[in-house]
């Protein structure tokens, strides 16, 4: 992502969540049909290398629950 993308992002993200998911809404709108496409290929392709790795082996599969509670403690860790 370029200097210019984060310094939006960042931007953004510190909007309140009704004009967050306007923005969303907006950009997604703006991405051609043919973009999209692209994209569910994509996100497919690795979804398939992922299930790949894990049928090899070489990837553990973590708990969804488990996770979420690890990254929110350590969101809030650094918060302090």
């Amino acid at each position: 992502m370029t200097a210019v993308a984060e310094k939006i992002l960042r931007g953004a993200l510190a909007l309140p969540g009704n004009e967050r998911r306007r923005i969303a809404e907006l950009l997604f709108d703006s991405i051609s049909e043919d973009s999209v496409d692209e994209l569910e290929s994509a996100w497919v392709a690795e979804a398939v290398r992922r299930a790949d790795e894990l049928e090899r082996g070489e990837a553990e599969a973590l708990d969804g629950e488990s996770v979420l509670n690890d990254l929110k403690a350590r969101f809030q860790s650094t918060d302090r």
